[in-house]
């Protein structure tokens, strides 16, 4: 087949989770003799590769992805709207593709997918590993919400409705969602109850490459010291705030100084200055480092060192990847189980749970793992287990290879 995947963002830019599911899948089915294309924004264009096979990194993202630009709505909106429409289309002529497989869609309107639906009609296939369908987008996201400064009230009141007319005299689009695949069942509810038509949506949960973590480290569980490892972005919903108040209080209130912290991505400025406030606040410089984010090549080497991977999100996460990634290296997983996480940390089984925002609960859970090294070498385990028998990349692949073949063959007859 010829496979055309759309998608905002493709390694090296902005490598999270998803992204490098969209490569690595994409990738895998080259190899197993597929013909790729893959369109994309130019977000980070100069850290592309000179030269790429069919990689078209050409559509413009719908704004700033740190601080909007409200100027820029007005001065170049529609012009790059449109030319990613016409991106699009000269590309599916171009690259002639059997389908065209749309995976993340953040900071991209929703009418791409809707001209990709006209253009295959039958032929689309979509892989929801976040909630973009039903989200608002970030222009009407902005104009709706007050000004910041009452000073600036009455100069946005007026701009919102011309900015709110132009957005309506562009439409917006209903997807008819005929074929879609969901990373989580979570995903899957949580868009049907939003009111999106895909109760048959197939779900096929990202997997991970065990032949990156070929074995887990052996680790010391009586050493009766824990190196904790934070492992993403540095924005709010995230919950990093979390894992930072939960070791003041193991720190400064439980008085236990065998354990540290250390965060290995970068986010938001605001954020980032927020967390160090924190640290600061409490005392924790000794306790709490921060580490620039790590290439994926690198992610295998930065577990092993890490004991305990804390996952304090409190958003509804389509399923992460770095809690499969440090189950797999043998690390004990603490987190929240909101959205799909849930599906693979279980409490007391595969790893330890607390609530979002529930800093007293993720410190009991860690003390236990402290005062329990039995606890610790069980989670461990189990939770290498359970990646390596649901959450493989290869079960992955060989689930969307087969899902993508059968709507080929069902649009062609």
């Amino acid at each position: 087949m010829r496979i055309l995947f759309l998608s905002n963002f493709f390694p090296p830019a902005r490598p999270g989770g998803y992204t490098q599911w969209c490569h690595e899948v994409a990738k895998r089915l080259a190899a197993r003799g597929h013909e790729i294309g893959v369109l994309t924004s130019c977000y980070e264009l100069a850290e592309a590769p000179a030269i790429e096979q069919n990689i078209y990194r050409l559509l413009h993202l719908e704004g700033d992805l740190d601080y909007y630009q409200p100027l820029h709505f007005f001065t170049r909106w529609k012009k790059q709207h449109r030319e990613n429409l016409v991106f699009l289309e000269q590309t599916v002529k171009d690259f002639a593709p059997d389908l065209i497989f749309v995976w993340g869609m953040w900071a991209l309107s929703k009418a791409l997918p809707a001209l990709a639906e006209q253009l295959l009609p039958g032929r689309v296939v979509y892989y929801l590993s976040d909630y973009w369908p039903s989200a608002v987008d970030m222009h009407t996201t902005y104009w709706q919400a007050p000004a910041q400064r009452w000073s600036t009230q009455v100069a946005k009141r007026f701009l919102s409705k011309v900015a709110m007319s132009m957005l309506a005299s562009e439409g917006q689009p209903d997807l008819k969602l005929e074929q879609v695949i969901c990373v989580s069942a979570r995903v899957r509810d949580l868009l049907v109850e939003a009111g999106l038509p895909i109760q048959p949506a197939h779900i096929i949960h990202g997997g991970t490459d065990m032949e990156r973590f070929p074995d887990s480290r052996k680790r010391d569980y009586r050493s009766g010291h824990l190196n904790l490892l934070y492992a993403g972005q540095l924005v709010r919903h995230k919950g990093v705030h979390t894992a930072i108040k939960a070791m003041a209080k193991l720190v400064n209130q439980r008085s236990i100084k065998e354990i540290t912290l250390t965060l290995v991505g970068s986010g938001h400025p605001d954020y980032e200055a927020f967390l160090h406030h924190i640290v600061n606040r409490e005392c924790l410089n000794d306790f709490v480092s921060v580490h620039n984010p790590v290439s994926r090549e690198e992610m295998p080497t930065i577990l092993e060192q890490f004991d305990v991977l804390i996952f304090p999100s409190t958003y509804e996460e389509p399923l992460a990847r770095v809690t499969q990634e440090a189950m797999a290296a043998g690390l004990v997983v603490v987190g929240t189980t909101t959205g799909g996480t849930g599906e693979i940390l279980k409490n007391g089984e595969t790893g330890l749970t607390f609530a979002p925002e529930d800093a007293d609960g993720l410190a009991e859970q860690v003390t236990r793992l402290l005062i329990d090294p039995d606890l610790r070498c069980r989670l461990a385990s189990a939770g290498r287990q359970i990646v390596l028998e649901n959450f493989t990349l290869d079960k992955m692949v060989n689930e969307i290879e087969a899902y993508l073949m059968d709507c080929f063959i069902r649009s062609s007859r």
